[in-house]
């Protein structure tokens, strides 16, 4: 009679635990308290910011002492160093239209006799940059591995005297039938890389930019804007289909653009304003025609 006691006693000893305790299993895990963080399963870490690519532009011994020709066929430019560590310019040779005769093409001897000086200016798109104070066409190059971006605002210069026409604006670079087969395969592989460097300097941009909308929709547009301004830079150069030279060259050239504005905290850096050139060095020459 007492053994049939023994359920109804264990049941009511059961029932005074109290609810708060648990029945722990062998083998299983106390549960944290409410509000505790479970260190077996922390919270995912914050998406990681994307980080810029820097890589080091081109020195001015990438463009000394070579034939650059504008778009791989027209024209020339030599430069070289002066004793001083600055460079100058030996030879410039511009090809365009005559004034009076639209469509008769024109040949420009620039230089004759004293070299003209290339006044350094500093990196204000992340490229080292000189500028060319010819009086009738002033203009800035930025040095890239082998080849010169040269930039003037109007484009076009006047050689009223030698009733000449010119745009010395584009990519100066090798002479299109010189670069071989090996080389082409060069500027394929680095290609990829340019391309890499131009997305993760956008990213990076992008991401400083967080939720500034305005700067976001500049930012982009610029972006959008680099390829056709490629497509469009590059359509006349020599054997771009078959080399790939002015497109590899204007995406490192964009490469450091970006890098250029991360550094200046998303501000576009613009360049030192050159001074104008002394009075007597100003006199406008009259080079020959060939």
């Amino acid at each position: 009679m007492k053994y049939a006691l023994l359920p109804a006693a264990l049941a009511l000893a059961l029932t005074a635990v109290p609810a708060a305790a648990q029945l722990m299993l062998p083998g299983a895990q106390q549960a944290a308290p409410e509000g505790a963080t479970n260190a077996a399963n922390p919270a995912p870490p914050a998406a990681a910011k994307p980080k810029p690519a820097a890589p080091k532009p081109p020195g001015d011994d990438a463009i000394v002492d070579r034939d650059l020709v504008l778009n791989g066929s027209d024209g020339l430019i030599r430069l070289r160093r002066t004793p001083g560590a600055g460079l100058e310019i030996t030879a410039l040779a511009l090809t365009g239209e005559q004034i009076t005769h639209p469509g008769e093409a024109c040949r420009l001897d620039i230089v004759a006799g004293a070299p003209i000086e290339a006044k350094a200016n500093g990196k204000p798109r992340g490229l080292l940059r000189y500028d060319v104070g010819i009086e009738a066409c002033p203009f800035s190059l930025d040095v890239l591995d082998g080849a010169v971006l040269v930039i003037r605002e109007g484009k076009t210069c006047d050689f009223a005297a030698a009733d000449c026409r010119v745009d010395p604006t584009g990519l100066w670079g090798p002479a299109a039938a010189t670069i071989d087969d090996k080389e082409v395969k060069q500027f394929e592989h680095a290609r990829g890389g340019a391309e890499a460097t131009v997305r993760a300097n956008f990213r990076a941009l992008l991401a400083r930019a967080g939720k500034d909308k305005a700067a976001v929709k500049t930012i982009a547009a610029e972006q959008a804007g680099f390829s056709s301004e490629r497509e469009v830079a590059c359509r006349n150069y020599a054997q771009q289909d078959a080399a790939g030279f002015c497109a590899l060259r204007l995406t490192q050239a964009r490469g450091f653009a970006l890098q250029a504005e991360l550094e200046a905290g998303g501000k576009r850096a613009e360049p030192k304003k050159a001074k104008p050139p002394k009075a007597e060095a100003t006199k406008e020459t009259k080079p020959p025609l060939n």
